[in-house]
C-alpha cells in the first residue's frame, strides 16, 4: 500500500564476530558478509567456537518513534546515542515492537526508560528464552497480540511467522512509497535459503519456515529487512 504514513530506517546495523578460543587463546573471525561470517561459525575447525550476533534494530517515525527489536544488552549504548543523533531522546521511545524475545533481540530494551507498551505475540511468553528474559519483561507493559495478524497503527500491521520462535511475528510497515517487511529471524541467517526457498532439511521446523517465506511473499513487499542480515529489494 503506497501512500502510508511511516518511514523507516536501520537505527543499528546486524554485525557478527565469530570467535575461536585456540588452547589460552581468542582468535576473531570477519567476513565480509554477516552470512559469510556465519557460515565461517559453521566451519570453523580446531577451536571451539562462539559467535556474538546483535540484529537490526529499526527505527519508525512519521506518526511517532517506534523502534523494532532494540538488540542485545552490548549495543545498549549504540542504541541510546543512535536515538540522539537522530534528535530523539531514548526516553522519548513510548513504543516498542518486538519480532520474538531472543535475548539479542530485546536486552538492550532498558535502555529505552520510557517505554510505555512492548508489542509481543502471546506464543513467545511461555518460552524458555521469554522466561529467561523475565526481569527485563516484568519492567515494562506488555502489549499481547493473539493470532495470525493485526494491526498496531494505521499502517502499521504484524503476521504471524512461526518457526524461528513459536510467537515469531514480521512487522508490515506501509511507507509514502513502498510496503516494507521486518522480517525478524524468519529468513534464517543464511539469505540464499530465502532466494531459493530451499532451507537445510535438517533446519528445525523446516516447514513453518516455508511458511513464513510464502507469507512474506504473498505481502509484495518492496523491501525486506532481515533480522541478521542486510536489508535487500524484493523483486
Amino acid at each position: 500500500m503506497a501512500g502510508g504514513p511511516w518511514k523507516w530506517q536501520v537505527l543499528v546495523p546486524a554485525h557478527r564476530i565469530v570467535l575461536g578460543l585456540l588452547g589460552d587463546e581468542m582468535v576473531e573471525m570477519r567476513a565480509a558478509s554477516n552470512a559469510g561470517t556465519f557460515a565461517a561459525y559453521r566451519r570453523l575447525d580446531g577451536a571451539v567456537p562462539g559467535m556474538i550476533a546483535w540484529p537490526n534494530t529499526v527505527l519508525l517515525t512519521g506518526p511517532e518513534p517506534i523502534i523494532v527489536d532494540p538488540g542485545y544488552q552490548m549495543q545498549g549504548d549504540m542504541l541510546s546515542g543512535a536515538l540522539r543523533a537522530h534528535g530523539i531522546d531514548p526516553g522519548d521511545i513510548r513504543t516498542v515492537v518486538m519480532t520474538h524475545l531472543h535475548s539479542d533481540h530485546l536486552s538492550a530494551l532498558p535502555q529505552l526508560s520510557g517505554v510505555q507498551e512492548v508489542w509481543v505475540h502471546e506464543e513467545e511468553l511461555g518460552t524458555a528464552h521469554a522466561r529467561r528474559q523475565r526481569g527485563i519483561l516484568d519492567d515494562v507493559p506488555l502489549d499481547v497480540v493473539r493470532g495470525g495478524a493485526g494491526e498496531i497503527r494505521p499502517g502499521l500491521t504484524w503476521i504471524h511467522t512461526p518457526g524461528h520462535a513459536p510467537g515469531h511475528v514480521a512487522v508490515v510497515v506501509e511507507c509514502a512509497d513502498a510496503r516494507v517487511v521486518l522480517a525478524g529471524d524468519a529468513l534464517g541467517p543464511d539469505p540464499t535459503w530465502f532466494d531459493s526457498m530451499d532451507p537445510p532439511g535438517d533446519l528445525d521446523e523446516r516447514d513453518a519456515h516455508l511458511e513464513a517465506y510464502r507469507a512474506i511473499r504473498a505481502l509484495a513487499p518492496a523491501v525486506v529487512v532481515p533480522g541478521h542480515n542486510p536489508p535487500f529489494a524484493l523483486v
